[in-house]
């Protein structure tokens, strides 16, 4: 078993540790599950073509309308053309040199499609994309693997490790991962009405519904909040705990001079202010504040 400080090689292998460290500098386990998918795609509902911007690396869920062998005139080899489909746009995709894909991407497929979008001629495409087609039969929902879910996950990705990809390394790491001890009290999360943290992980990599994808979001975004405010209070009682020379005010000195010369009166708020700094000064602890005010004229 596994935990979250687990080197990513132990799960994934060299090879792809290697990539996710460089393209996303994850190390470990734990880096790997906090890759949180950008959204989701529903099984039976097509992206929409349309909005596909040039130059734009993309993943889609899109069904083949046709695809055909292009010969190249007056050169060796030949281009595969193939046309996918939302039910309202076309997006090309061409693969040179990939004569056997023809038998692959039969028209009436569906799959995930993965490049940098282009335009040719007027026409969008994706050159020599990543794909994965969903499993075919009369039982598509059951089918196991990668599509073993409705709401299928599209991750931040690049062009060496698609989205498909790293969702197949979550996979591998939640299989592997121990179960975690919340910190958590069992309490706060029912007042919140928020899953456990190992819940709140599967759902938001392999949600079973939008619900519960959102709400494992939000408990682990409330994750990262806490933490901060954690981290914000030890920095505070360390502040607190160490010591310096006090530099109380005296009736004498310089800022009572100063104050002698200003050509007007301060406001209660002012004082109250300069009152509470005071006291900071006056204290053996280092000043751990936050002045904050508009500015007149």
């Amino acid at each position: 078993m596994a935990t979250l400080e687990s080197r990513l090689v132990s799960i994934v292998g060299d090879k792809t540790a290697k990539v996710l460290h460089e393209h996303f500098e994850m190390s470990s386990i734990g880096d790997l599950l906090r890759h949180y998918p950008r959204r989701y795609v529903v099984r039976g509902e097509l992206s929409d073509i349309e909005s596909l911007i040039e130059g734009e690396e993309v993943t889609i869920f899109a069904k083949v309308e046709s695809t055909k062998v292009r010969r190249i005139p007056g050169r060796k080899g030949a281009i595969v053309e193939t046309i996918v489909t939302d039910g309202r746009a076309t997006l090309i995709l061409t693969f040179f040199n990939q004569a056997w894909r023809e038998k692959d991407l039969r028209a009436g497929r569906q799959g995930l499609f993965a490049g940098k979008v282009g335009v040719f001629k007027g026409k969008r495409q994706l050159a020599h994309p990543d794909y994965l087609l969903i499993p075919e039969g009369d039982d598509v929902d059951a089918a196991i693997g990668d599509f073993a879910g409705r709401y299928l996950p599209v991750y931040p990705a690049t062009a060496k490790l698609p989205s498909w990809k790293i969702a197949q390394c979550v996979r591998l790491a939640l299989d592997a991962l121990e179960e975690i001890s919340d910190y958590v009290p069992r309490e706060l999360l029912d007042e919140l009405h928020f899953p456990d943290f190992m819940t709140a992980l599967r759902e938001v990599h392999n949600p079973t519904s939008a619900e519960a994808a959102e709400i494992a979001r939000q408990r682990l975004t409330f994750d990262e909040a806490l933490l901060m405010q954690l981290f914000l209070v030890l920095r505070r009682n360390e502040v607190r705990a160490a010591t310096t020379k006090n530099r109380a005010p005296r009736d004498n000195g310089l800022l009572a001079a100063f104050d002698s010369r200003i050509p007007f009166e301060l406001t209660a708020g002012q004082k109250s202010v300069w009152n509470e700094i005071s006291q900071d000064l006056a204290s053996t602890h280092p000043m751990y504040r936050l002045l904050q005010g508009d500015v007149g004229s």
